[in-house]
């Protein structure tokens, strides 16, 4: 039990350190969010000093701090400097799209890197097991703007089978939602399948050599058997923990992907918020997107406490 209640601790602190640590860099950054909102023909002193009032940034930083600190334990984000909206309710219509998008990401990225890495790990040296090897380096290698560019020009533009960009509700329109979700997707698990490649590989070609398998071989079990049946489970448990480390780093990683496809998501929301010096937008977003690393990052170590309970003992 203690360890996961360490594991507990170390993730919120993570979250509280992390989310602070932003409080205070975005306040160091040059630009005013108050000039932004006004503009410069506005900006007299008298109109400067009310919009500051308004926003609670006539105060000290560390009062600023206090009371952020306040309403995040209650997860009330703040108004928007921007649109003078909530932010909680742009972040309740934004992360689920992300979160949709980052999930088709990882069911592509594994039904792409783990075929290619049992490929690889059974025929190392053969034409097929090479040519798996190449393909998972160019996607890991390519930058993720010339893979959606590629991806767009090819199945949008030259074929016209998918649409290049937009976002379509799944209650809406299921197919349109499906369809438009095909290419920002494959663009997203592309690299990260070469990454699920490599360990897949890596894991299963070191299991094939352990003596469990050699005894299931002699005992008359055809290859297929042994090594889907009794190697991979047992090579799988590396390939989570990777998952699971990048699965967070996602989440912050999809500003390209979200920009190229028009995908109206958390990071695009992050984007446009950096360029109004909306600083409760920042905040709360990045407060998301920490808190999501970290939810997933705690359920993979109690995941791989429970696979191999030697973990808990650390």
């Amino acid at each position: 039990m203690n360890y996961y209640i360490r594991r507990i601790i170390v993730a919120l602190l993570t979250v509280l350190v992390s989310s602070s640590l932003v409080f205070f860099a975005i306040r160091i950054l040059p630009g005013d969010p108050v000039l932004m909102r006004l503009g410069e023909s506005a900006a007299t002193p008298e109109v400067v000093a009310q919009m500051a009032a308004r926003l609670g940034m006539d105060v000290p930083v560390p009062v600023q701090y206090l009371h952020w600190l306040g309403g995040l334990v209650q997860f009330d984000f703040g108004n928007s400097i921007a649109t003078g909206r909530p932010v909680a309710e742009e972040l309740v219509k934004r992360l689920p799209r992300s979160l949709e998008l980052m999930a088709g990401g990882i069911l592509v990225s594994l039904c792409i890197g783990i075929p290619l890495g049992v490929v690889a790990a059974r025929r190392p040296d053969s034409l097929i097991g090479h040519t798996a090897s190449v393909v998972a380096l160019v996607g890991l290698s390519a930058p993720t703007f010339v893979k959606g560019l590629i991806l767009i020009i090819l199945f949008s533009i030259t074929l016209g089978w998918l649409p290049s960009s937009g976002y379509t509700p799944f209650l809406q329109d299921p197919a349109a939602n499906l369809r438009a979700m095909i290419l920002p997707s494959l663009t997203l698990g592309l690299g990260f399948a070469g990454v699920v490649q490599r360990v897949t590989r890596a894991s299963l070609a070191e299991t094939l050599n352990r003596d469990y398998v050699r005894t299931v071989r002699a005992k008359g079990v055809s290859e297929r058997r042994a090594v889907y049946r009794h190697a991979l489970p047992n090579a799988m448990i590396p390939v989570i923990s990777v998952v699971g480390m990048r699965i967070g780093s996602m989440l912050g990683g999809m500003v390209v992907i979200e920009s190229l496809f028009n995908w109206p998501g958390l990071s695009s929301y992050l984007i446009e918020a950096c360029y109004a010096r909306d600083y409760p937008a920042i905040q709360a977003s990045l407060f998301i997107i920490f808190l999501v690393f970290s939810f997933i990052s705690l359920t993979m170590d109690v995941l791989m406490g429970v696979i191999n309970p030697r973990r808990r003992d650390v």
